[in-house]
């Protein structure tokens, strides 16, 4: 029963699950599970799937062993990385009229996709496929142990294959990708993200979707197409002299976003190498793995339900929530 309920709940808002639950396994109305029932279950499984990736980790970086490789990846690896915002009971007080009550803040909710890149000859182009899904409300040191050992599942040695490391700018992913990386590797700036950049420096001089707008905007976006960012940057540095006050200052911050970028953004090589130029997988993770159950609207979590809620979902979206529901259950007596 736990298995099937935690199957609905976990794909929809609470009532609604339980609802299509009972209508399925409780025709007759009776021996109805509560909402509470409900809730204590998928917290206590969460947390056992928790405690499972957390043996894992363990297993790895502590040298007892590797993880059996599971949906192995053939050719190369793609490394999506993001992160998206959760609301959270973040404490609690009582009102004037003696209620509990929560105070709600946000929690970063860190996703990894692991995929195997394939190529579509017919339109030029990479794609990703077969992924697997790790996440995380922790520390990013934590969350890219946690990675790590997914990236050990899908192919048994990182150090073998050739991985494509794909994210937006965030400082917090490309400060630690070196420790995931091989000699092999290939560090990708999503190409998307880079030509919001773009969006917003041609909004502030020539402004939204005019014809100068377009005119540079797909000027400029050709250029990193083809590979010639800094091109790209020289002009803007001769722009922003010539501009001032918070112009510039945009202008400088959108120069320093490129450069700091730059290495990360030879996209036309990345075509000719076969390779995805966009964050794309894990962007619609964001959305569909975690957005899809767990930012519906009115939401909030308290700390453990936001975690255990997590980890089922990225099992489920990594088609493995059986074998990890099974490892679970305690040993019979």
């Amino acid at each position: 029963m736990n298995y099937f309920m935690t199957s609905f709940t976990a794909r929809g808002a609470y009532q609604k699950s339980m609802n299509h639950f009972h209508e399925i396994f409780r025709p007759d109305g009776k021996q109805l599970v509560s909402m509470r029932k409900a809730l204590d279950m998928d917290y206590a499984l969460g947390s056992r799937i928790e405690q499972r990736r957390q043996q894992e980790i363990g297993q790895v970086f502590e040298g007892r062993g590797s993880i059996e490789v599971q949906r192995a990846i053939e050719g190369t690896m793609a490394v999506s990385i993001d992160a998206t915002k959760v609301r959270e009971k973040q404490g609690e007080y009582i009102d004037d009229y003696g209620k509990k009550r929560y105070e709600v803040g946000f929690r970063d909710a860190k996703i990894g996709v692991i995929s195997q890149v394939g190529w579509d000859s017919e339109r030029s182009e990479s794609y990703c496929v077969h992924s697997s899904y790790v996440g995380g409300i922790e520390h990013a040191d934590e969350f890219f142990r946690r990675v790590w050992v997914e990236m050990g599942r899908r192919v048994g040695d990182p150090e073998k294959v050739r991985i494509v490391f794909l994210a937006d700018g965030a400082r917090w992913i490309w400060d630690r990708v070196g420790d995931l990386a091989n000699e092999d590797s290939v560090l990708i700036l999503d190409f998307y993200h880079a030509v919001e950049h773009l969006s917003a420096v041609c909004k502030e001089l020539y402004g939204e979707q005019t014809e100068e707008y377009w005119r540079n905007f797909n000027r400029w976006r050709e250029s990193f197409r083809e590979g010639t960012v800094v091109e790209v940057i020289g002009e803007l540095k001769r722009i922003r002299a010539g501009r001032k006050g918070e112009r510039r200052q945009l202008l400088q911050d959108e120069i320093k976003y490129f450069e700091e970028n730059k290495d990360r953004m030879h996209y036309k090589r990345y075509r000719e190498m076969q390779l995805p130029i966009g964050s794309g997988t894990v962007e619609s993770s964001c959305k569909n793995v975690i957005g899809g159950r767990m930012k519906q609207g009115g939401m909030t979590w308290s700390e453990s339900g936001a975690a255990g809620m997590l980890q089922i979902r990225t099992s489920l979206s990594s088609e493995r929530f059986l074998q990890d529901f099974r490892a679970t259950l305690r040993p019979a007596a």
